[in-house]
């Protein structure tokens, strides 16, 4: 932490309390005068997200010389991600029920966050060096700001559980009214908001802390990596003699995920101990080390990518399948990094460390922001693009009539599958056209997905959850409730 890194984070206190003080106020009246008043929610919901966006933005972004001027970034940001929060609060509206809520809840519980995170990562690291952005800014930052909003969040909770604890005590002695005051929105809402604030302000002024608890993590990351080396080898060694299907037979679930997720955290991993990009060549076992990592590294993806293009071919998309695929494809552009580092090592006696890896990796960061952007915009609109996915399985013919899956249309796609369930009627001329009508007539007399299911009238010609042919049948059609990213191809696809 430099000189001027102590400056700017000095004298936030105060306005982190007012800032906090005037939030909680914002979203108390938000949410006591007009969510609970209003049928149609999305505006309010969308405001209320828009103001604890903003706010929590200002305070990481603002410094001693900048106050003023860091509303400017802090409103754009909450606005620019104010756009998906309408729409993905628009679905989730009541007239919108038979919809599956995958997306809506990746957004606001971990994709959202994510851009959110990359943005003010991003913007800090403007202010700091001009644009674009030199790396070493972007990894200071991108390192920091998880700890200082964890750190805010420790503080936060354990001033929360302080104030009941306290006001528990008090009702012991017969001293009611602190319980009862704690319990009012009108008070705990604005004092959430000050502490939430205070705590940021606090945390941001814990430089030394923050700088320890940064090589601590950096510590960690040389550590690990000798550990996904050793992973690297091991798996290239099993799939170089046993093949690749070794993978989706072995006896856990889901090895497409795991495998992403490993990706994944070997990516961390790497650029932990590549950090930022500033630094020589480190130490030969260390060097080895990220070396093999990196390798590993497009073998992960392509393997993780050809399961999940299996399973969309045999089952077609749905909305968790289609962000399973899109941070497939993050993960495996990821690669282009890993490559461009190997080839930088051709210059072994370079005297920065794989320099090509700090830019590219700022555009990876743009990259993320993008995609988990879109993917919460109309633009992409994931159930759309799963009931047309699903009505062309149909149409095309690779699966029956008898194993496809009408509920999901019905129950899971709301409006989108409601059309894709009038367009299979349209198909005449379909061989099982018959079929096709009972099977939707089926869907749309059900009431609810489980009836739909179980019910004692469902057509003699659908499958049902206890009709499980053997491994090596034909593929019926899926069950789509399936996590982010999806599961080996020879999964039974009812499981």
């Amino acid at each position: 932490m430099s000189t001027t890194d102590n400056e700017a984070n000095k004298g936030l206190a105060l306005p982190g309390l007012i800032v906090g003080l005037v939030t909680g106020f914002a979203v108390y009246g938000i949410v006591e005068f007009w969510i609970d008043d209003v049928d149609y929610k999305p505006p309010a919901f969308t405001t209320l997200f828009f103001v604890m966006t903003s706010a929590a933005a200002y305070l990481l972004i603002s410094e001693t010389g900048n106050r003023i001027k860091a509303a400017i970034p802090a409103i754009a940001i909450a606005g620019i991600l104010a756009l998906a929060d309408f729409n993905m609060a628009s679905h989730v509206d009541d007239g919108n029920a038979d919809l599956n809520a995958f997306p809506v809840v990746f957004w606001f519980f971990l994709g959202r966050s994510l851009v959110a995170y990359l943005m003010v990562t991003l913007v800090k690291s403007v202010i700091d060096s001009g644009a674009p952005p030199q790396y070493e800014r972007v990894f200071f930052h991108g390192v920091t700001l998880p700890l200082i909003t964890g750190g805010a969040k420790v503080f936060a909770g354990l001033a929360l559980v302080l104030l009941f604890a306290w006001a528990r005590l008090l009702k012991e002695f017969d001293v009611n009214f602190f319980n009862k005051l704690f319990q009012e929105p009108w008070f705990i809402f604005p004092f959430l908001g000050a502490i939430g604030g205070l705590s940021i302000a606090m945390m941001r002024g814990q430089q030394a802390i923050i700088g320890a608890l940064r090589f601590i993590l950096l510590l960690f990351s040389k550590i690990v990596i000798l550990i996904t080396a050793l992973f690297t080898v091991t798996l290239i060694l099993v799939m170089a003699t046993k093949g690749v299907d070794a993978l989706y037979v072995a006896n856990f679930d889901r090895p497409a995920a795991i495998i992403v997720a490993l990706a994944l955290i070997g990516m961390l991993i790497f650029n932990g101990v590549y950090q930022n990009g500033e630094n020589p060549p480190p130490p030969m076992w260390l060097r080895l080390a990220a070396i093999i990592t990196l390798i590993g590294f497009p073998i992960y993806t392509l393997i993780a990518a050809n399961a999940l293009f299996v399973r969309v071919d045999l089952y077609g998309l749905t909305p968790p399948r289609i962000t399973g695929l899109a941070i497939a494809g993050l993960v495996a552009a990821y690669s282009v990094v890993c490559i461009a580092g190997l080839l930088t090592e051709i210059n072994w006696r370079s005297k920065k460390w794989m320099p090509l890896v700090a830019p590219l990796n700022t555009l990876m960061a743009l990259a993320w922001i993008v995609v988990l952007f879109m993917l919460a915009t109309p633009i992409f609109n994931p159930w759309a693009m799963s009931a047309r996915s699903q009505y062309n399985l149909l149409a095309d013919r690779k699966v029956t009539a008898t194993d496809f899956d009408y509920g999901y249309l019905r129950f899971e796609l709301g409006k989108y599958g409601d059309k894709a369930l009038d367009d299979i009627l349209a198909l005449t001329d379909h061989p099982q056209a018959s079929d096709i009508a009972e099977g939707v007539r089926w869907a749309r007399e059900a009431n609810s997905k489980w009836e739909y299911s179980r019910g004692e009238n469902r057509p003699e010609m659908l499958p049902t959850p206890a009709d499980n042919p053997p491994v090596d049948a034909a593929p019926e059609q899926e069950t789509m409730d399936e996590p982010a990213v999806e599961a080996e191809p020879e999964q039974h696809p009812n499981d």
